[in-house]
């Protein structure tokens, strides 16, 4: 009798134990409600999931989707793996938990995950996910936070160096960060604008005045008012960007550099035909407006 009632409080507690609940949900549908914890079964399932991703077979991998998801993913998941030679990802640790009344379950995963493509490139990432599993016990859906370590080969938010000239600059030594303010979409506007010969657009993409370090390394404080007299000269520009990357200096005000790879051909009134291949820097300053602008440029290499 007295093992019967141990056993009746063992299982009262376990039972009272998993109907604790903890936290809150502040917004969506489920708002003021709190968490409790999942099932082992559910984990289980993330579990055999990692083991299926590891084993680089998405079909193996979207065998534990449920159908909606596998929809939503499913081409997608079957490109990444295609893509990779190789995947390791090492579980630390595994908690599930569900909001208070819901039949689905939440899986936090945090791990480790190395991952080696086709092409050679290598990646290690510090992941943290949380799947969502269902009554079926099956994916429902999934989303992913990571950290990427400093030693990775690409993927970084920084990198490169900055040397000047003096080694005291504030900047000496610092590293590079992507920006994005709408360089892109500036650049392939002007571009448009540019060709078109369009004074108002392409004035009104400049500051007022703008420092020039032509090709020939002749300097020149340009206008918005020397615009049409620029035009002027030409019959037809075709001024075609194949690359254009944005990036400032980290930890420094928004003040960005544009680095542009084009051709050019200019075709002038007289018929003289100009044609090259440039690179180009231009600075986007506060006001996202181009101040500044210094061009290279060689023979068209063909």
């Amino acid at each position: 009798m007295k093992k019967i009632i141990l056993l009746g409080a063992f299982i009262a507690s376990t039972l009272t134990l998993s109907a604790q609940t903890a936290g809150k949900i502040f917004s969506g549908p489920s708002a003021g409600k709190a968490f409790q914890l999942g099932s082992e079964k559910s984990s289980q399932v993330v579990l055999d999931a990692v083991k299926a991703y590891n084993s680089n077979s998405s079909a193996a991998e979207m065998a534990l989707w449920t159908e909606e998801m596998q929809k939503m993913g499913g081409d997608f998941n079957r490109k990444w793996h295609s893509s990779m030679k190789s995947l390791n990802d090492v579980p630390i640790s595994i908690l599930p938990i569900k909001v208070q009344g819901s039949t689905d379950e939440i899986v936090m995963l945090q791990s480790v995950e190395d991952r080696v493509a086709n092409d050679g490139s290598k990646q290690k990432m510090n992941l943290f996910e949380l799947f969502t599993v269902n009554k079926a016990g099956k994916i429902s859906n999934f989303q992913q936070y990571s950290t990427i370590p400093s030693t990775n080969e690409f993927g970084k938010t920084s990198g490169g160096k900055m040397i000047t000239a003096n080694p005291a600059n504030e900047n000496n030594g610092r590293s590079f960060q992507f920006s994005n303010r709408g360089e892109i979409a500036a650049i392939e506007k002007l571009a448009k604008a540019y060709n078109a010969m369009d004074v108002a657009a392409v004035s009104e993409m400049f500051a007022d005045e703008i420092n020039m370090v032509d090709f020939d390394g002749k300097k020149s404080v340009l206008k918005k008012s020397d615009w049409p007299a620029y035009f002027a000269t030409f019959k037809s520009l075709d001024w075609k960007p194949d690359m254009i990357l944005p990036f400032k200096i980290t930890n420094t005000d928004p003040v960005s550099g544009i680095l542009v790879s084009s051709t050019e051909k200019r075709v002038l009134k007289d018929g003289t035909v100009w044609e090259k291949q440039m690179i180009e820097f231009f600075q986007f300053d506060l006001q996202g407006k181009i101040s500044g602008a210094n061009q290279y440029g060689r023979p068209i290499v063909k």
